[in-house]
Protein backbone atom coordinates (compact mmCIF):
# COMPACT_ATOMS: atom_id res chain seq x y z
CA UNK A 1 0.00 0.00 0.00
CA UNK A 2 1.24 3.69 -0.90
CA UNK A 3 0.17 7.28 -0.14
CA UNK A 4 0.79 9.64 -2.21
CA UNK A 5 3.87 10.93 -1.18
CA UNK A 6 2.69 14.83 -3.70
CA UNK A 7 -0.58 14.76 -2.10
CA UNK A 8 1.28 14.64 1.66
CA UNK A 9 4.05 17.42 0.68
CA UNK A 10 1.19 19.52 -0.67
CA UNK A 11 -1.08 19.75 2.72
CA UNK A 12 2.09 20.45 5.05
CA UNK A 13 3.08 23.49 2.64
CA UNK A 14 -0.51 24.91 2.72
CA UNK A 15 -0.99 23.71 6.18
CA UNK A 16 2.06 25.84 7.37
CA UNK A 17 0.64 28.74 5.18
CA UNK A 18 -1.72 29.12 7.80
CA UNK A 19 1.25 29.99 10.42
CA UNK A 20 2.02 29.70 14.07
CA UNK A 21 -1.06 31.93 14.79
CA UNK A 22 -3.59 29.55 13.31
CA UNK A 23 -2.27 27.16 16.13
CA UNK A 24 -2.30 30.22 18.79
CA UNK A 25 -5.57 30.82 18.37
CA UNK A 26 -6.84 26.96 18.30
CA UNK A 27 -5.25 26.60 21.84
CA UNK A 28 -7.12 29.59 23.13
CA UNK A 29 -10.33 29.26 22.46
CA UNK A 30 -10.32 25.07 22.34
CA UNK A 31 -13.42 23.46 24.52
CA UNK A 32 -14.18 20.51 25.84
CA UNK A 33 -17.73 20.79 24.07
CA UNK A 34 -17.31 18.47 21.35
CA UNK A 35 -20.13 20.35 19.27
CA UNK A 36 -18.88 23.09 19.92
CA UNK A 37 -15.20 22.28 18.77
CA UNK A 38 -16.62 21.14 15.75
CA UNK A 39 -18.71 24.19 14.79
CA UNK A 40 -15.85 26.35 15.51
CA UNK A 41 -13.20 24.39 13.15
CA UNK A 42 -16.39 24.42 10.62
CA UNK A 43 -16.33 28.18 10.68
CA UNK A 44 -12.72 28.23 10.60
CA UNK A 45 -12.79 25.74 7.23
CA UNK A 46 -15.13 28.44 6.02
CA UNK A 47 -13.05 31.07 6.38
CA UNK A 48 -10.12 29.49 4.81
CA UNK A 49 -12.17 28.53 2.10
CA UNK A 50 -13.23 32.11 1.13
CA UNK A 51 -10.06 32.68 1.12
CA UNK A 52 -8.64 30.22 -1.39
CA UNK A 53 -8.21 30.47 -4.70
CA UNK A 54 -11.08 28.07 -6.09
CA UNK A 55 -13.63 29.95 -3.56
CA UNK A 56 -16.01 30.54 -6.48
CA UNK A 57 -16.96 27.05 -6.46
CA UNK A 58 -19.14 26.83 -3.81
CA UNK A 59 -21.37 29.48 -1.90
CA UNK A 60 -20.87 28.46 1.86
CA UNK A 61 -24.16 30.59 2.92
CA UNK A 62 -26.64 28.82 0.83
CA UNK A 63 -24.58 25.66 0.82
CA UNK A 64 -24.54 25.67 -3.04
CA UNK A 65 -22.34 24.41 -5.55
CA UNK A 66 -21.84 27.15 -8.31
CA UNK A 67 -21.65 26.87 -12.24
CA UNK A 68 -18.57 27.19 -12.30
CA UNK A 69 -17.49 24.14 -10.24
CA UNK A 70 -19.76 21.92 -13.32
CA UNK A 71 -17.78 23.82 -16.04
CA UNK A 72 -14.39 22.57 -14.89
CA UNK A 73 -15.92 19.14 -14.59
CA UNK A 74 -17.39 19.68 -17.69
CA UNK A 75 -14.27 20.61 -19.73
CA UNK A 76 -12.54 17.28 -18.26
CA UNK A 77 -15.29 15.16 -19.31
CA UNK A 78 -14.70 16.77 -22.50
CA UNK A 79 -11.19 16.47 -22.78
CA UNK A 80 -10.94 12.54 -21.62
CA UNK A 81 -14.35 11.69 -22.48
CA UNK A 82 -12.60 9.78 -26.10
CA UNK A 83 -10.90 7.99 -24.21
CA UNK A 84 -13.47 6.31 -21.51
CA UNK A 85 -14.40 4.37 -24.84
CA UNK A 86 -11.15 2.21 -24.17
CA UNK A 87 -12.36 1.27 -20.62
CA UNK A 88 -16.08 0.57 -21.36
CA UNK A 89 -14.89 -2.23 -23.38
CA UNK A 90 -14.96 -5.72 -22.21
CA UNK A 91 -11.24 -6.10 -21.34
CA UNK A 92 -10.33 -7.86 -18.61
CA UNK A 93 -7.35 -6.25 -16.42
CA UNK A 94 -4.99 -9.26 -17.16
CA UNK A 95 -5.85 -8.55 -20.62
CA UNK A 96 -4.39 -4.92 -20.08
CA UNK A 97 -1.60 -6.18 -17.55
CA UNK A 98 -0.18 -8.46 -20.71
CA UNK A 99 -0.26 -5.39 -23.08
CA UNK A 100 1.73 -3.00 -20.88
CA UNK A 101 4.57 -5.90 -20.54
CA UNK A 102 4.37 -6.99 -24.08
CA UNK A 103 4.98 -2.48 -24.91
CA UNK A 104 7.47 -3.01 -22.09
CA UNK A 105 9.41 -5.85 -23.69
CA UNK A 106 12.64 -5.59 -26.04
CA UNK A 107 12.51 -7.11 -29.52
CA UNK A 108 14.69 -9.92 -28.82
CA UNK A 109 12.45 -10.68 -25.54
CA UNK A 110 9.61 -10.79 -28.14
CA UNK A 111 11.48 -12.75 -30.63
CA UNK A 112 11.84 -15.56 -27.26
CA UNK A 113 8.04 -15.45 -26.75
CA UNK A 114 7.50 -16.27 -30.20
CA UNK A 115 9.98 -19.20 -30.19
CA UNK A 116 8.17 -20.29 -26.74
CA UNK A 117 5.04 -20.75 -28.61
CA UNK A 118 3.02 -24.19 -27.75
CA UNK A 119 3.11 -25.14 -31.93
CA UNK A 120 6.39 -24.09 -32.39
CA UNK A 121 8.19 -25.93 -29.20
CA UNK A 122 5.83 -29.10 -30.24
CA UNK A 123 7.41 -29.10 -33.78
CA UNK A 124 11.12 -28.67 -32.35
CA UNK A 125 10.02 -31.92 -30.40
CA UNK A 126 9.37 -33.63 -33.42
CA UNK A 127 13.22 -32.92 -34.77
CA UNK A 128 15.21 -33.46 -31.18
CA UNK A 129 14.90 -35.80 -28.21
CA UNK A 130 12.48 -34.45 -25.17
CA UNK A 131 15.71 -34.17 -22.78
CA UNK A 132 17.97 -31.42 -25.72
CA UNK A 133 14.11 -29.45 -26.21
CA UNK A 134 13.99 -28.99 -22.62
CA UNK A 135 17.57 -27.44 -22.03
CA UNK A 136 17.10 -25.44 -24.96
CA UNK A 137 13.66 -24.24 -23.66
CA UNK A 138 15.03 -23.57 -20.46
CA UNK A 139 18.02 -21.52 -22.07
CA UNK A 140 15.53 -19.68 -23.85
CA UNK A 141 13.89 -18.78 -20.34
CA UNK A 142 17.22 -17.80 -18.88
CA UNK A 143 17.84 -15.37 -21.79
CA UNK A 144 14.29 -14.41 -21.90
CA UNK A 145 14.39 -13.48 -17.82
CA UNK A 146 17.76 -11.88 -17.76
CA UNK A 147 17.04 -9.00 -20.39
CA UNK A 148 13.86 -8.02 -17.37
CA UNK A 149 16.97 -5.88 -15.97
CA UNK A 150 15.81 -3.96 -12.78
CA UNK A 151 15.38 -1.08 -14.60
CA UNK A 152 13.14 -2.69 -17.37
CA UNK A 153 11.22 -3.95 -14.34
CA UNK A 154 11.16 -0.78 -12.56
CA UNK A 155 9.78 1.22 -15.59
CA UNK A 156 7.32 -1.74 -16.80
CA UNK A 157 6.12 -1.85 -13.13
CA UNK A 158 5.53 2.23 -13.16
CA UNK A 159 3.72 2.30 -16.26
CA UNK A 160 1.42 0.06 -14.64
CA UNK A 161 0.67 2.00 -11.92
CA UNK A 162 0.33 5.38 -14.33
CA UNK A 163 -2.20 2.98 -16.22
CA UNK A 164 -4.52 2.09 -13.36
CA UNK A 165 -4.33 5.55 -11.70
CA UNK A 166 -4.85 7.32 -15.36
CA UNK A 167 -7.97 4.67 -16.02
CA UNK A 168 -9.37 5.05 -12.64
CA UNK A 169 -9.53 9.10 -13.39
CA UNK A 170 -11.20 8.95 -16.71
CA UNK A 171 -13.41 5.72 -15.50
CA UNK A 172 -15.00 8.33 -12.81
CA UNK A 173 -18.53 8.79 -13.96
CA UNK A 174 -18.12 12.69 -14.79
CA UNK A 175 -21.62 12.73 -17.12
CA UNK A 176 -24.09 11.58 -13.76
CA UNK A 177 -22.75 14.70 -11.97
CA UNK A 178 -22.77 16.72 -14.62
CA UNK A 179 -26.29 15.82 -15.03
CA UNK A 180 -27.35 16.85 -11.78
CA UNK A 181 -26.19 20.37 -12.83
CA UNK A 182 -28.09 20.27 -16.11
CA UNK A 183 -30.82 17.54 -16.69
CA UNK A 184 -30.75 18.08 -20.64
CA UNK A 185 -27.22 17.24 -20.63
CA UNK A 186 -26.99 14.69 -23.36
CA UNK A 187 -23.59 11.87 -23.18
CA UNK A 188 -20.86 12.57 -25.09
CA UNK A 189 -22.33 15.43 -26.72
CA UNK A 190 -20.40 18.49 -26.77
CA UNK A 191 -21.47 20.71 -29.92
CA UNK A 192 -22.66 23.27 -27.31
CA UNK A 193 -21.51 24.09 -23.90
CA UNK A 194 -24.70 23.63 -21.55
CA UNK A 195 -26.53 25.73 -19.36
CA UNK A 196 -25.02 24.50 -15.73
CA UNK A 197 -27.31 26.00 -12.48
CA UNK A 198 -26.05 26.27 -9.07
CA UNK A 199 -27.18 22.98 -6.68
CA UNK A 200 -27.51 21.95 -3.00
CA UNK A 201 -23.52 21.06 -2.43
CA UNK A 202 -25.33 17.42 -0.43
CA UNK A 203 -25.94 16.24 -3.62
CA UNK A 204 -22.75 15.73 -5.09
CA UNK A 205 -20.44 15.76 -1.89
CA UNK A 206 -20.04 12.19 -2.32
CA UNK A 207 -19.28 12.65 -6.11
CA UNK A 208 -16.58 14.89 -5.22
CA UNK A 209 -15.43 12.76 -2.71
CA UNK A 210 -14.59 9.90 -5.09
CA UNK A 211 -13.60 12.28 -7.52
CA UNK A 212 -10.36 13.77 -5.08
CA UNK A 213 -9.80 9.98 -4.56
CA UNK A 214 -8.96 9.55 -7.92
CA UNK A 215 -7.85 12.87 -9.57
CA UNK A 216 -4.95 13.55 -6.27
CA UNK A 217 -3.14 10.74 -7.20
CA UNK A 218 -2.40 11.37 -10.70
CA UNK A 219 -0.14 14.71 -9.71
CA UNK A 220 2.41 12.37 -8.86
CA UNK A 221 5.55 13.98 -10.23
CA UNK A 222 7.04 9.79 -10.62
CA UNK A 223 4.43 9.04 -13.30
CA UNK A 224 5.48 8.64 -17.06
CA UNK A 225 2.30 10.25 -18.62
CA UNK A 226 4.74 10.48 -21.74
CA UNK A 227 4.82 6.34 -22.22
CA UNK A 228 1.69 5.63 -21.30
CA UNK A 229 0.52 8.27 -24.01
CA UNK A 230 2.59 6.09 -26.78
CA UNK A 231 1.07 2.99 -25.06
CA UNK A 232 -2.79 4.08 -25.38
CA UNK A 233 -1.78 5.05 -29.15
CA UNK A 234 -0.56 1.93 -29.85
CA UNK A 235 -3.30 0.02 -28.22
CA UNK A 236 -6.08 2.24 -30.57
CA UNK A 237 -3.48 1.58 -33.80
CA UNK A 238 -2.00 4.70 -34.11
CA UNK A 239 -5.14 7.33 -33.22
CA UNK A 240 -4.25 9.65 -30.52
CA UNK A 241 -8.01 9.71 -28.71
CA UNK A 242 -6.31 12.72 -26.64
CA UNK A 243 -3.21 14.59 -26.50
CA UNK A 244 -0.74 14.70 -24.05
CA UNK A 245 -0.98 18.51 -23.75
CA UNK A 246 -4.32 18.41 -23.04
CA UNK A 247 -3.79 15.53 -20.45
CA UNK A 248 -0.89 18.04 -18.75
CA UNK A 249 -3.78 20.90 -18.45
CA UNK A 250 -5.79 18.61 -16.71
CA UNK A 251 -2.99 17.84 -14.08
CA UNK A 252 -1.76 20.95 -13.55
CA UNK A 253 -5.32 22.10 -12.30
CA UNK A 254 -5.65 19.50 -10.35
CA UNK A 255 -2.46 20.11 -8.83
CA UNK A 256 -3.20 23.79 -8.28
CA UNK A 257 -6.66 22.73 -6.56
CA UNK A 258 -4.67 20.03 -4.43
CA UNK A 259 -2.21 22.65 -3.41
CA UNK A 260 -4.67 25.23 -2.33
CA UNK A 261 -7.24 22.57 -0.25
CA UNK A 262 -10.30 23.72 -2.18
CA UNK A 263 -11.62 20.37 -2.42
CA UNK A 264 -10.51 19.31 0.58
CA UNK A 265 -12.17 22.48 2.36
CA UNK A 266 -15.79 22.13 0.26
CA UNK A 267 -15.76 18.54 1.64
CA UNK A 268 -15.28 19.17 4.98
CA UNK A 269 -18.18 22.02 5.22
CA UNK A 270 -20.82 20.98 3.37
CA UNK A 271 -20.62 17.03 5.50
CA UNK A 272 -20.13 19.03 8.24
CA UNK A 273 -16.69 16.59 9.10
CA UNK A 274 -14.06 18.98 9.84
CA UNK A 275 -11.63 15.41 10.31
CA UNK A 276 -12.17 14.37 6.54
CA UNK A 277 -9.08 13.31 4.52
CA UNK A 278 -9.09 12.25 1.51
CA UNK A 279 -8.10 8.23 1.38
CA UNK A 280 -5.41 8.15 -1.48
CA UNK A 281 -4.50 4.53 -0.86
CA UNK A 282 -3.17 2.57 -3.59
CA UNK A 283 -2.65 -1.01 -3.99
CA UNK A 284 -0.91 -1.82 -7.26
CA UNK A 285 -0.02 -5.68 -7.61
CA UNK A 286 3.25 -6.74 -9.80
CA UNK A 287 3.12 -7.64 -13.13
CA UNK A 288 6.57 -8.71 -14.16
CA UNK A 289 6.91 -11.28 -11.74
CA UNK A 290 3.80 -13.41 -11.94
CA UNK A 291 4.55 -12.79 -16.06
CA UNK A 292 7.79 -14.67 -16.01
CA UNK A 293 5.69 -17.24 -13.32
CA UNK A 294 3.39 -17.96 -16.08
CA UNK A 295 5.62 -18.02 -19.27
CA UNK A 296 7.54 -20.79 -16.90
CA UNK A 297 5.08 -22.47 -15.94
CA UNK A 298 3.28 -22.90 -19.13
CA UNK A 299 6.46 -23.73 -21.28
CA UNK A 300 6.59 -26.77 -18.72
CA UNK A 301 3.11 -27.47 -19.12
CA UNK A 302 3.75 -27.97 -22.56
CA UNK A 303 6.97 -29.96 -22.11
CA UNK A 304 5.02 -32.13 -19.97
CA UNK A 305 2.35 -32.51 -22.28
CA UNK A 306 4.65 -33.82 -24.99
CA UNK A 307 6.72 -35.68 -22.67
CA UNK A 308 2.99 -37.60 -21.98
CA UNK A 309 2.30 -37.72 -25.59
CA UNK A 310 5.59 -39.22 -26.26
CA UNK A 311 5.29 -41.54 -23.48
CA UNK A 312 1.74 -42.75 -24.60
CA UNK A 313 2.35 -43.04 -27.84
CA UNK A 314 5.26 -45.25 -26.88
CA UNK A 315 3.36 -47.37 -24.32
CA UNK A 316 0.78 -47.50 -27.61
CA UNK A 317 3.83 -48.81 -29.69
CA UNK A 318 5.20 -51.45 -26.86
CA UNK A 319 1.37 -52.69 -26.32
CA UNK A 320 1.05 -53.41 -30.01
CA UNK A 321 4.36 -55.33 -30.08
CA UNK A 322 3.44 -57.22 -26.97
CA UNK A 323 -0.19 -57.81 -26.94
CA UNK A 324 -1.02 -56.96 -30.66
CA UNK A 325 -4.31 -54.99 -31.42
CA UNK A 326 -6.23 -57.14 -28.59
CA UNK A 327 -8.13 -54.69 -25.94
CA UNK A 328 -6.11 -55.55 -22.79
CA UNK A 329 -8.93 -55.33 -19.69
CA UNK A 330 -8.38 -58.04 -17.01
CA UNK A 331 -8.77 -56.16 -14.08
CA UNK A 332 -12.17 -55.54 -12.83
CA UNK A 333 -12.12 -53.44 -9.95
CA UNK A 334 -8.75 -51.42 -9.60
CA UNK A 335 -9.86 -49.88 -12.73
CA UNK A 336 -9.64 -45.98 -14.32
CA UNK A 337 -13.35 -46.22 -14.64
CA UNK A 338 -13.58 -45.99 -10.28
CA UNK A 339 -11.81 -43.01 -10.19
CA UNK A 340 -14.87 -40.70 -11.82
CA UNK A 341 -16.91 -41.21 -8.50
CA UNK A 342 -13.65 -41.02 -6.48
CA UNK A 343 -12.61 -37.22 -7.97
CA UNK A 344 -15.99 -35.95 -7.88
CA UNK A 345 -15.58 -36.34 -4.11
CA UNK A 346 -12.06 -35.61 -4.06
CA UNK A 347 -10.57 -39.11 -2.47
CA UNK A 348 -7.76 -39.45 -4.64
CA UNK A 349 -7.94 -41.44 -7.85
CA UNK A 350 -6.50 -45.46 -8.59
CA UNK A 351 -3.17 -43.94 -10.77
CA UNK A 352 -1.45 -47.45 -11.68
CA UNK A 353 -4.98 -48.63 -12.85
CA UNK A 354 -3.25 -49.37 -16.49
CA UNK A 355 0.45 -50.40 -16.16
CA UNK A 356 -1.23 -53.36 -13.26
CA UNK A 357 -3.81 -54.14 -15.98
CA UNK A 358 -0.64 -54.60 -18.49
CA UNK A 359 1.44 -56.76 -15.87
CA UNK A 360 -1.50 -58.67 -14.82
CA UNK A 361 -2.40 -59.75 -18.95
CA UNK A 362 1.14 -60.07 -19.49
CA UNK A 363 1.97 -62.66 -16.55
CA UNK A 364 -1.18 -64.51 -17.92
CA UNK A 365 -0.76 -64.74 -21.48
CA UNK A 366 3.46 -65.00 -21.68
CA UNK A 367 4.71 -65.50 -18.15
CA UNK A 368 2.64 -68.55 -17.62
CA UNK A 369 2.51 -70.26 -20.87
CA UNK A 370 5.99 -69.47 -22.95
CA UNK A 371 8.15 -68.21 -19.92
CA UNK A 372 6.93 -71.24 -18.26
CA UNK A 373 7.95 -73.79 -20.75
CA UNK A 374 11.09 -72.08 -21.35
CA UNK A 375 11.51 -72.64 -17.65
CA UNK A 376 10.32 -75.99 -17.07
CA UNK A 377 13.02 -77.48 -19.61
CA UNK A 378 16.20 -75.19 -19.81
CA UNK A 379 15.96 -74.68 -15.36
CA UNK A 380 14.35 -78.07 -14.64
CA UNK A 381 15.94 -80.38 -17.11
CA UNK A 382 19.28 -78.36 -17.99
CA UNK A 383 22.70 -79.39 -16.59
CA UNK A 384 23.86 -76.27 -14.76
CA UNK A 385 25.17 -74.93 -11.88
CA UNK A 386 22.13 -74.43 -9.25
CA UNK A 387 23.98 -71.42 -8.03
CA UNK A 388 23.80 -69.79 -11.52
CA UNK A 389 20.07 -71.03 -12.27
CA UNK A 390 18.44 -69.48 -8.93
CA UNK A 391 18.28 -66.08 -9.37
CA UNK A 392 16.30 -67.15 -12.93
CA UNK A 393 14.45 -69.64 -10.81
CA UNK A 394 13.22 -67.18 -8.04
CA UNK A 395 12.78 -64.82 -10.20
CA UNK A 396 10.04 -66.38 -11.65
CA UNK A 397 8.87 -68.10 -8.93
CA UNK A 398 7.83 -64.78 -7.66
CA UNK A 399 6.38 -63.45 -10.93
CA UNK A 400 3.80 -66.25 -10.47
CA UNK A 401 3.47 -65.40 -7.09
CA UNK A 402 2.42 -62.28 -7.72
CA UNK A 403 0.51 -63.35 -10.45
CA UNK A 404 -1.70 -64.55 -7.36
CA UNK A 405 -1.34 -61.41 -5.44
CA UNK A 406 -2.69 -59.22 -8.16
CA UNK A 407 -6.21 -60.97 -8.33
CA UNK A 408 -6.36 -61.38 -5.06
CA UNK A 409 -5.53 -57.80 -4.44
CA UNK A 410 -8.25 -56.52 -7.50
CA UNK A 411 -10.88 -59.18 -5.53
CA UNK A 412 -10.43 -57.06 -2.48
CA UNK A 413 -11.87 -54.26 -3.91
CA UNK A 414 -15.28 -55.66 -5.33
CA UNK A 415 -18.15 -54.69 -3.09
CA UNK A 416 -18.06 -58.16 -1.08
CA UNK A 417 -14.25 -57.44 -0.38
CA UNK A 418 -12.54 -56.07 2.41
CA UNK A 419 -11.67 -52.72 0.49
CA UNK A 420 -14.24 -52.32 -1.49
CA UNK A 421 -17.08 -52.86 1.06
CA UNK A 422 -15.42 -50.16 3.22
CA UNK A 423 -15.53 -47.88 0.07
CA UNK A 424 -19.21 -48.92 -0.65
CA UNK A 425 -20.21 -48.10 2.75
CA UNK A 426 -18.50 -44.63 3.60
CA UNK A 427 -18.72 -42.97 -0.13
CA UNK A 428 -22.41 -41.78 1.00
CA UNK A 429 -20.97 -40.45 4.19
CA UNK A 430 -17.51 -38.89 2.82
CA UNK A 431 -19.34 -35.36 2.43
CA UNK A 432 -20.41 -34.40 5.88
CA UNK A 433 -17.79 -37.46 8.06
CA UNK A 434 -14.71 -36.22 7.85
CA UNK A 435 -13.38 -39.87 9.45
CA UNK A 436 -15.33 -41.55 6.66
CA UNK A 437 -13.44 -39.66 4.13
CA UNK A 438 -10.43 -40.19 5.49
CA UNK A 439 -10.67 -43.73 5.58
CA UNK A 440 -11.17 -43.80 2.22
CA UNK A 441 -8.62 -41.75 1.61
CA UNK A 442 -6.33 -44.59 3.15
CA UNK A 443 -7.87 -47.27 1.39
CA UNK A 444 -6.93 -45.61 -1.94
CA UNK A 445 -4.07 -44.74 -0.89
CA UNK A 446 -3.04 -48.27 0.20
CA UNK A 447 -4.72 -49.46 -3.30
CA UNK A 448 -1.80 -47.34 -5.29
CA UNK A 449 0.89 -48.66 -2.82
CA UNK A 450 0.00 -52.12 -3.18
CA UNK A 451 -0.34 -51.52 -7.58
CA UNK A 452 3.04 -49.89 -7.28
CA UNK A 453 5.09 -52.47 -5.43
CA UNK A 454 3.35 -55.35 -7.64
CA UNK A 455 4.75 -53.18 -10.64
CA UNK A 456 7.89 -52.40 -9.25
CA UNK A 457 8.68 -55.69 -7.87
CA UNK A 458 8.02 -57.72 -10.82
CA UNK A 459 9.61 -54.95 -13.32
CA UNK A 460 12.63 -56.22 -11.39
CA UNK A 461 12.32 -59.98 -11.84
CA UNK A 462 11.54 -59.62 -15.56
CA UNK A 463 14.83 -57.76 -15.63
CA UNK A 464 16.51 -60.69 -14.17
CA UNK A 465 15.12 -62.91 -15.92
CA UNK A 466 15.85 -61.38 -18.63
CA UNK A 467 19.67 -60.91 -18.10
CA UNK A 468 19.79 -64.54 -16.78
CA UNK A 469 17.82 -65.43 -20.30
CA UNK A 470 20.74 -63.41 -22.31
CA UNK A 471 23.47 -65.61 -20.81
CA UNK A 472 21.91 -68.25 -21.87
CA UNK A 473 21.00 -67.24 -25.88
CA UNK A 474 25.01 -66.66 -25.47
CA UNK A 475 25.83 -69.65 -24.15
CA UNK A 476 23.51 -72.13 -25.78
CA UNK A 477 25.28 -70.73 -29.41
CA UNK A 478 28.85 -71.47 -28.32
CA UNK A 479 30.93 -74.35 -29.67
CA UNK A 480 31.46 -75.28 -25.71
CA UNK A 481 28.70 -74.13 -23.39
CA UNK A 482 29.99 -73.01 -20.06
CA UNK A 483 26.55 -72.58 -18.21
CA UNK A 484 24.03 -75.42 -19.46
CA UNK A 485 26.27 -78.42 -20.54
CA UNK A 486 23.23 -80.48 -22.42
CA UNK A 487 21.26 -78.18 -24.96
CA UNK A 488 21.42 -80.46 -27.53
CA UNK A 489 19.33 -82.90 -25.53
CA UNK A 490 17.09 -79.56 -24.43
CA UNK A 491 16.20 -78.58 -27.73
CA UNK A 492 14.19 -82.12 -28.94
CA UNK A 493 11.48 -80.43 -26.31
CA UNK A 494 10.74 -77.32 -28.26
CA UNK A 495 8.33 -77.83 -31.68
CA UNK A 496 10.55 -74.29 -32.92
CA UNK A 497 14.18 -73.83 -33.03
CA UNK A 498 15.43 -73.42 -29.28
CA UNK A 499 17.60 -70.77 -29.78
CA UNK A 500 14.61 -68.68 -32.08
CA UNK A 501 11.97 -69.32 -29.03
CA UNK A 502 14.64 -67.65 -26.36
CA UNK A 503 15.17 -65.28 -28.53
CA UNK A 504 11.46 -64.44 -28.65
CA UNK A 505 11.02 -64.37 -24.97
CA UNK A 506 13.56 -62.42 -24.38
CA UNK A 507 12.45 -59.52 -26.95
CA UNK A 508 9.12 -59.40 -25.14
CA UNK A 509 10.22 -59.24 -21.66
CA UNK A 510 12.34 -56.36 -22.61
CA UNK A 511 9.07 -54.67 -24.58
CA UNK A 512 7.56 -55.33 -21.27
CA UNK A 513 10.15 -53.62 -18.82
CA UNK A 514 10.44 -50.54 -21.57
CA UNK A 515 6.45 -49.89 -21.28
CA UNK A 516 6.76 -50.14 -17.37
CA UNK A 517 9.16 -47.89 -17.34
CA UNK A 518 7.26 -45.67 -19.14
CA UNK A 519 4.73 -45.29 -16.30
CA UNK A 520 7.54 -45.47 -13.34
Amino acid sequence: MAIDKQHTSTKQKSSQKQGFLQNFLDSIFKTSDPEVEKKRRLKMIAKNYQKSKYHNFYKISTLEIMPSFAKLFYEIYKIISPVQSIFRADQSQGMYKNQIINFSISESQQEILDALDEHKIIEMSKQIPLQNLQQTVEEKLAKFTDEFTPERIAKAENLYRTFNLFKDFCSFDYYRMLKKFCSRLVENNFSATPDFVKINAEYVVDDLKDFVEVAYVVTDEHLIWTDLFEFLKMLKGGTELITITNWKKIVAKIKSIQAALSFDLMIKHISSNPLYEPRLQIKVNSIIEPYMDKISEDTNRILAKINSAQKESKANSFCEQIFGNQKIQILKYYVSGFNEVLGKKDLGQFIYTEPLNYLKAFLVEFVKTDVREYYEVVCIRGQWDASLSAPMSNAYQELLKTSDDITAFDEQLSEDGAYGLKIKTLLPKTAHDPGAENIVKRVVTDSNDFAKKYIMSSTQNLIILGRTLKQLIEDHVKQKPEIVQNWRELEKYFEMPLKDFAVTIYKKIYLFVQLMQQYM
